[in-house]
């Protein structure tokens, strides 16, 4: 006896007509890896179980409200998700944008000194301001590397993913994200 496996998009369209197994075969198919990027991003097993619960509710809600177009696409789709969960997720827990920005800033200039007196403190922070304000000024994609790469910590091979560029143009991305900041700012290095 063969088995026949049933695509992706037959089980969103029996899903669609009210079949709940049909969504389960998809569960099962997909949460593996999809659990898997999702801890790969978050580093945290509790909070990478409920994004991926999350995902799947994002789903069913999608697919119950007749907004789901099947376009043989369903894998991507429900990644496509599961990255924008996560980054919701990094947006809630507010990191401090004050220690993300710092690190910005010393990317900029090449330094990294914990040990600063009163003076120079003041003036770092004058600084990571500065650095702030000039980030408003990089072209959009530069900008988004910058965010993915300082605020959500992600790996240039994450980024590239997340992106839908290679890691190469991810990297020059940022390359040129520091080159751009340190015209506006005036550093020269």
């Amino acid at each position: 006896m063969t088995t026949v496996r049933i695509s992706d998009a037959e089980l969103v369209s029996l899903y669609a007509k009210g079949n709940e197994n049909a969504l389960q075969r998809l569960v099962l198919r997909h949460s593996p890896q999809l659990l898997g990027k999702i801890q790969a991003k978050v580093q945290d097993e509790d909070v990478a179980q409920d994004v991926h619960q999350m995902v799947w509710i994002k789903f069913i809600n999608v697919v119950k409200a007749g907004e789901y177009k099947e376009e043989g696409k369903f894998a991507a789709f429900i990644h496509r998700v599961a990255s924008n969960l996560c980054f919701d997720h990094f947006r809630r827990e507010k990191r401090s944008k004050e220690i993300s920005m710092e690190r910005c800033g010393d990317a900029v200039l090449g330094m990294c000194d914990e040990h600063l007196n009163a003076e120079e403190n003041a003036l770092r922070q004058q600084w990571h301001a500065d650095v702030k304000l000039a980030i408003k000024h990089l072209p959009d994609e530069q900008r988004e590397v910058v965010f993915l790469r300082i605020y959500a910590g992600l790996s240039f091979k994450e980024i590239a993913e997340e992106t839908g560029v290679g890691i190469n143009t991810a990297l020059g991305r940022m390359r040129y994200a520091l080159v751009n900041l340190r015209k506006l700012l005036g550093v020269e290095i």
